[in-house]
C-alpha cells in the first residue's frame, strides 16, 4: 500500500490539526510525512513470522506509587517567590471583567 504525500493532504492534516501552514512548511512537512511513510514500509519488510507478538508486553499492572499523605509547605515558604500575596493567599491580576462593568 503506498500513499503519495501531496500538498492536498498535508493541508488536510494541518486543518484537522488546527494548524495554519506556510508555504514553507506544508513542504518541510510533506518531505517529513514521506521520510515517515517509507520508514514504515521498511518496517512492514520486516519477516515476523515465528516472533510472539506480545514478547515485550509487561506483566505489572498499575504500578503507581501508594497515596500516602505528607506534609505541605508551610505558607511563608510557599509564597516566598510570589510577587504578591497576601497570607495565605497568592494575589493576582483580575482577569475576568465583574458582570455589572460589562453590561455597558
Amino acid at each position: 500500500m503506498s500513499i503519495e504525500v501531496t500538498d492536498e493532504l498535508v493541508e488536510k492534516i494541518a486543518v484537522l490539526s488546527r494548524l495554519d501552514l506556510t508555504r514553507e512548511e506544508i513542504d518541510g512537512f510533506k518531505e517529513h510525512f514521506e521520510k515517515v511513510l517509507q520508514y514504515v514500509g521498511e518496517l512492514q519488510e520486516l519477516d515476523t513470522e515465528g516472533v510472539d507478538p506480545s514478547l515485550f508486553t509487561s506483566e505489572a499492572s498499575n504500578v503507581l506509587r501508594p497515596d500516602e499523605g505528607a506534609p505541605s509547605l508551610p505558607n511563608e515558604v510557599a509564597l516566598r517567590p510570589s510577587p504578591d500575596s497576601e497570607p495565605p493567599y497568592f494575589l493576582v491580576p483580575r482577569i475576568i471583567e465583574d458582570a455589572e462593568s460589562s453590561e455597558s
